[in-house]
């Protein structure tokens, strides 16, 4: 196993990057990637790299070349971005909202 096979067995969250120049697509590792991958290559986009997170710390596995570190730049934002909505919690109902709204009530009672 090559360490580009083992950052992707080993993370906790991982995608395949896509791209050409500034344009990329960022491939969820985690999920069947046969559609992605065919749409991506219809529009000329080749695999540069993959991007991952292992106990909490970034990891980057790039094809040679200038161009494709170029590519793996412009998707570290989009990755970040993906990790982050990822990392957020699923909100709970607006349960909070209603409990918000019942206590700003005015008390009538007398």
């Amino acid at each position: 196993m090559n360490a580009q096979q083992q950052m992707v067995y080993e993370s906790e969250f991982c995608c395949a990057v896509l791209g050409r120049g500034e344009e990329f697509l960022l491939i969820d590792l985690s999920l069947p990637i046969e559609d992605a991958s065919d749409a991506a290559r219809a529009n000329g986009l080749v695999y540069v790299g993959c991007l991952a997170v292992k106990d909490g710390k970034a990891g980057v596995r790039c094809e040679p070349g200038t161009a494709a570190v170029f590519t793996m730049l412009c998707a570290s934002m989009a990755f970040a971005q993906l990790v982050a909505d990822r990392l957020r919690p699923e909100p709970q109902g607006d349960a909070a909202a209603w409990l918000d709204a019942l206590y700003s009530l005015p008390d009538t009672r007398g």
